[in-house]
């Protein structure tokens, strides 16, 4: 098997396992939606009641750096690692 096979069929693998991952904490949420429902008011929303990293789409948007600012991040990080 060449490297790159072994390397394609552990990602593979670990897809896999992540959604597995996933499918169980999801039957999980709605099995405990289910249970809460009747000892609250209103409607209980499986996704309200316990948000998933995966579900969250947000991520903070970077400012963008000039390239006069990533040099002198560069240089500075080089002085500190010159010491």
């Amino acid at each position: 098997m060449l490297p790159e096979e072994f390397e394609e069929i552990c990602k593979a693998y670990s897809a896999q396992s992540e959604a597995e991952d996933k499918g169980e904490w999801e039957r999980m949420r709605l099995l405990a939606a289910i249970t809460v429902q009747p000892h609250v008011k209103g409607k209980v929303n499986p996704q309200k009641l316990l948000s998933l990293p995966w579900e969250k789409t947000q991520t903070p948007k970077r400012e963008a750096v000039s390239k006069e600012d990533s040099k002198a991040r560069f240089e500075a990080l080089v002085k500190r690692l010159e010491k």
